[in-house]
């Protein structure tokens, strides 16, 4: 710890530094005053003498000296003391000049310091004298030594100071000349002085420049005490005098300056100096030439544009500017980031070159030395981008394959397209698909010599193929020929094709099914009305002499509601269609059910027969005619094809509604399996235990709900089978329900507690019994429809067996009439005979048809003979009663027993060809003990197809009998038996049976020849169209045989049937040889032209024809407008 000594001699060197401080500060208050009052001396010396150069720098140096001496003396001095460099005071003067300041120190300190010395030179006293010391240190502490000098005394010093400051201030301010000359030729004492005029020349111009050939105005003032009253310029030794404007102001005009010009001012004998008014060139553009390479995959040529600098251009355009200037020493381009110098190319000409890929907007600048103007315009290069490619698709589905899809797009770009691709992807499902197929592309042509152009295609989706629940996403794509950027992409809109599931497939079926039963019941219903209004319109005619316009008017009302009726059968025959093809689309449907829906489409087809649309037409043109007589009669026979629809509607209502009941069971047996499958993964993921709790809660949860949704289908199943008029054998799965729904529900418990083993083994427990209770559905519905298949085989075989011997039995009562006289008592028991004939008919007639209902086999025309049979006995037995009145009825009456025996025989073709089909069909099902039909089996929806040479074979036996009938006919005319003994017309007993059989036969070939028209005209070519014309001689031949008018006409045209059953089956072996020879293009059906589809040819006509107007050689901008006003044209609705 320092001493009180030491701090003592401390706050002496604090005092020491201050002092010396104080030195410095009063020093420079002096050095200021004298350096001032020396400088205004000089400057007074030098304005008022003008001295020469020796004398004034004499003064120069001796302001040198002087102010040297003045700041060694009062600044530098101080400063070396400031900082020790040099003998300094002592501690002892200190101590003598504190002790002058305070009273109470006087010599105190100054004794401590020689006390401080006396004890370095005393030890036997050091002690003592120390402590003295210290006391004397302890009561000099408190005293501030520095205190002792007071800088703020040098205050009093400023008087030296300021005084010359304020006198230069006073004379900068009112007088500068007085200081700034003199100290200008102080400094530059060494130089000589002109006298200064009184005044100066001010160029008031801001600069001496002037664009060349043209004048500048020169604009001169005077400044000073004394103005001179005239001013000249001296221009190449020419005086010339300026305008006065002013006491102080001149101007003078120098015209079409077209050089530097020097010149001078003068003025009372005073110059102004030489002064340089120097022409500026104006630097011009004069011409541009822009040098324009488009890229080179557009093909377009060189060109060179001369513009004033403005170009449109294509992207990618190197352009090589080549401008021709004025005055110019450089030349630039100003865009709006940079700026660009262009070479100097010579004769005044500047070039550069740049490749353009964006609008430029820029500015040519010429330069001359630093001039340049200051307006130049902008110049602006458009640049037509090369556009992304555009694309607009049009999707339509064909109704007759839902997975068929077709697309017309419209693809275009402003120079050149080089690639065109459709694309699909699955993004849902897809399981049933391989890997490498789940997603494809398909490279389509394209013209890369057009820009825009059109494209058709075609795409089936069952090459993939998809099943229910599955998505496809599909699109587009299209690139164009860009060279600067690469091609661009652009992709179309992206269009999903989702395959409904299996439960949405059961419901759109089940909705639809009841929307056509709905609509079946409805026609029926309407039907009977009809029924009902005809019979009662016909009952007011008789009353009526002649119908009038009201009863025209009722009757057109009910043609207009059995067109109605006809337009809601075509309906739901088009929605069975629709729904069975959708069916048939997404799904693997059972052979069986397949052969009931196309026969089940062709009974719905046939409700409305071509003789009942002829019957209506007939009735329509009876309208204007209003014959009584022949109204009543359409009127009957349009009473009777309303009978024949009511039947046929009902009859296509309950085996429709047997179908929806087989195929319902068919769903939900696949829907039980396809769960089951579910519920299996389910299980092995619960026993591998790397999945999440939740989500497998979650999965069971969901499928218990779907297996309720099952429960309640099948609840729905039997109640739609209990509505049909003979149920059908529905297995009991109830218990299999209750344990499914036990195992399920075990299985959710003991998740929630995370016996995930115990769960997976209940879950592999409830798939096991889903998958047997859908083999017992399917199994039991199977022999169930076999039974019941036995049963109306049975019943068909006894109906046919009835109606054979009601034929018999029809031909003997036949005979009998012919043979018995009008008088004879064994005609009333004929009558009697002929009625009994009746009541068996009707008891056929209804076990026909409620065995119709059951057995789709049987043709919709069966229903209507065996009403031709009831119409036919009846009118017999109407005739029989009055022929005892009107002899001519017998004869009308046998005819009508003819009719009614020609039916019965037709109808027992038609039923024997069902009872075949039959067999065939359970034939087909035999192999796999029931458990499956499979699809290669004999039957079909439409039985066999007919075969040409086995029609030509029957056809040439029907006319050898033929021949001989005539034969046998003629002979027995010519023997001219006596009345009683023949028949009339010259037939004996029996003929009557083999013509009824001839016409039977002819019947059977006939619809067998209709039938194969019909099969060739399926696929619209028309081919069946000429053996329609050959069914109709066979329809004319066959009134010929039923009407016993055998003549030479009928063998000529039984001869022309012949002929052209030749070429007929000529015609079936070539078309047999087409098929071998396509047979092995593969199975997949063909695609059908997309361009069917649009009106394609006719837009492509319109669009050439177009073309042929337009102008060749258009600039590109033009080019492009026509093709986008082209593009108007053909561009589909983008989807």
């Amino acid at each position: 710890m320092a001493s009180d000594h030491d701090l003592l001699i401390a706050k002496l060197d604090a005092f020491i530094r201050k002092y010396y401080k104080d030195q410095l500060l009063r020093g420079a208050l002096y050095s200021v005053g004298l350096l001032v009052l020396a400088y205004l001396l000089a400057t007074g010396l030098e304005y008022v003498g003008r001295f020469g150069t020796g004398v004034r720098t004499a003064l120069f140096y001796g302001y040198l000296l002087a102010a040297t001496a003045v700041l060694a003396r009062f600044i530098a001095w101080p400063l070396v003391k400031l900082f020790r460099l040099g003998p300094v005071i002592g501690h002892a003067e200190a101590a003598r000049i504190i002790g002058a300041h305070f009273g109470e120190v006087r010599d105190k300190l100054l004794n401590t310091l020689q006390l401080k010395d006396q004890a370095a030179h005393d030890p036997r006293h050091r002690d003592l004298i120390e402590a003295s010391i210290a006391q004397r240190s302890r009561e000099l502490k408190p005293i501030p030594f520095a205190n002792a000098i007071d800088l703020r005394r040098n205050v009093r010093h400023l008087r030296f100071a300021l005084p010359p400051l304020m006198v230069l201030l006073l004379l900068l301010l009112a007088a500068p000349s007085f200081i700034t000359g003199p100290t200008r030729r102080l400094i530059r004492h060494d130089s000589a002085f002109a006298p200064e005029a009184p005044f100066r020349f001010v160029v008031r111009n801001p600069a001496l420049e002037v664009p060349e050939q043209q004048d500048f105005e020169l604009e001169v003032a005077v400044e000073g005490a004394v103005l001179p009253q005239q001013v000249e310029v001296v221009v190449d030794g020419r005086s010339i005098p300026l305008v006065k404007e002013g006491v102080d102001r001149f101007r003078h005009r120098f015209r079409n300056v077209g050089r530097d010009t020097p010149f001078h001012l003068t003025a009372q004998g005073f110059d102004s100096g030489d002064l340089l008014l120097k022409v500026v060139p104006d630097p011009a553009v004069l011409d541009v030439v822009l040098t324009v390479e488009p890229p080179a995959y557009l093909g377009l040529p060189r060109e060179e544009l001369r513009t004033a600098g403005d170009a449109t251009v294509p992207a990618g355009s190197r352009i090589t500017w080549s401008v021709g200037t004025r005055s110019t020493q450089r030349l630039d381009l100003a865009f709006a980031d940079s700026t660009y110098r262009l070479a100097p190319a010579g004769d005044d000409r500047f070039s550069a070159s740049r490749r353009v890929l964006e609008p430029l907007t820029y500015r040519m600048v010429p330069h001359h030395g630093d001039r340049s103007p200051a307006d130049a315009p902008d110049h602006r290069i458009e640049v037509v981008p090369d556009l992304h490619p555009t694309i607009a698709v049009e999707e339509r589905v064909d109704s007759a394959a839902l997975k068929r899809r077709y697309f017309r797009g419209t693809i275009g770009d402003d120079h050149g397209l080089t690639r065109l691709q459709f694309h699909h992807r699955f993004i849902a499902g897809g399981d049933s698909v391989p890997a490498d197929r789940r997603e494809g592309v398909q490279d389509l042509a394209v013209d890369r010599r057009q820009v825009r152009q059109e494209f058709l295609h075609a795409w089936d989706l069952i090459d993939l193929p998809v099943q229910p629940g599955d998505k496809v996403e599909y699109w587009f794509e299209v690139w164009d020929n860009d060279g600067v950027h690469g091609a661009k992409r652009t992709r179309s809109a992206t269009l999903v094709f989702e395959a409904p599931t299996l439960e949405a497939l059961a419901q759109q079926r089940a909705e639809q099914s009841d929307a056509i039963a709905q609509d079946l019941k409805q026609g029926i219903k309407e039907a009977q009305d009809l029924q009902r209004e005809l019979e009662r319109m016909r009952r007011d005619l008789l009353d009526k002499k002649q119908p009038d316009w009201q009863d025209q008017q009722r009757m057109q009302k009910l043609l207009d509601r059995q067109k109605q009726l006809e337009r809601s059968i075509e309906r739901s025959t088009e929605q069975l269609r629709q729904q069975q093809q959708q069916q048939q689309e997404f799904r693997q449907m059972d052979e069986r059910l397949l052969e009931k829906q196309q026969r089940l489409q062709e009974l719905f087809k046939d409700v409305l027969s071509d003789e009942m649309k002829e019957l209506y037409r007939q009735m329509q043109e009876m309208l204007d005619k209003l014959d009584k007589e022949k109204l009543l009669d359409k009127m009957e026979e349009m009473k009777l094809s309303q009978e024949d629809i009511e039947k046929e509607l009902d009859r296509s209502l309950e085996l429709f509604k047997q179908m929806e009941v087989e195929q319902r069971a068919e769903d939900i047996a696949e829907q039980l399996e396809k769960l089951a499958d579910e519920q299996e993964k389910l299980a092995e993921d619960t026993k591998a235990g790397d999945h999440d709790q939740d989500e497998l809660q979650q999965r069971q949860d969901s499928l218990n709900k779907a297996f309720d949704d099952i429960r309640e289908q099948v609840d729905e199943l039997e109640k739609k089978n209990q509505e049909l008029e003979k149920p059908l054998d529905l297995p009991d799965t109830a218990p299999a329900e209750e344990q499914i729904q036990q195992q399920q529900q075990q299985s959710s418990e003991q998740l929630e507690k995370k016996q995930n083993q115990k769960a997976g083994q209940s879950q592999k427990n409830a798939a096991d019994q889903m998958k047997q209770m859908a083999f017992a559905m399917k199994s039991g519905m199977q022999s169930g429809q076999q039974q019941q298949q036995e049963e109306d085989m049975d019943a068909l075989r006894q109906l046919l067996e009835n109606i054979v011997q009601l034929s018999f039995d029809q031909e003997r009562v036949m005979d009998d009439l012919q043979a018995t006289g009008v008088r004879d008592p064994r005609f009333m028991e004929l009558g009697r005979a002929q009625r009994e004939l009746r009541s068996t008919a009707k008891v056929v007639e209804d076990s026909l048809f409620a065995l119709s209902k059951r057995v789709p086999q049987i043709q919709g025309t069966v229903n209507r003979e065996m009403n031709a049979v009831n119409g036919h006995m009846d009118q017999a037995l109407e005739h029989v009663g009055e022929a005892r009145a009107n002899e001519r009825h017998k004869a009308m009456a046998t005819d009508d027993q003819q009719r009614a025996m020609t039916a019965l025989n037709n109808l027992a073709l038609l039923l024997d060809e069902a009872l075949q089909q039959m067999q065939q069909q359970m034939q087909s099902q035999m192999p796999g003990n029931g458990q499956c039909n499979k699809p290669g089996g004999s039957g079909s929806g439409q039985g066999k197809k007919p075969s040409m040479a086995k029609m030509k074979a029957q056809q040439q036996a029907l006319q050898k009998q033929l021949d001989a009938m005539r034969k046998a006919l003629e002979e027995g005319r010519k023997k001219g038996e006596r009345p009683g003994q023949q028949n009339p017309g010259g037939k004996t007993p029996g003929m009557s049976r083999q013509l009824a059989q001839l016409a039977a036969e002819q019947a059977a070939i006939r619809k067998e020849m209709q039938r194969l028209a019909q099969e060739l005209n399926k696929d619209g070519s028309g081919a069946g169209n000429g053996l329609n014309k050959l069914a109709e001689q066979m329809e004319r031949q066959e009134k010929d045989i039923v009407n016993k008018n055998i003549t030479p006409e009928t063998l000529r045209r039984q001869q022309d049937i012949m002929t052209r059953l030749l070429e007929a089956e000529k015609a079936e072996r070539e078309r047999e040889l087409d098929q071998k020879r396509t047979s092995n293009e593969g199975r997949d059906r063909p695609a059908e032209d997309p361009a069917r589809f649009f009106d394609y040819q006719q837009r492509k006509a319109r669009e050439a024809e177009l073309l042929r107007t337009v102008p060749a050689g258009l600039k590109p901008y033009y080019r492009d407008r026509v093709n986008d006003y082209f593009g108007t044209f053909d561009t589909p609705e983008p989807r």
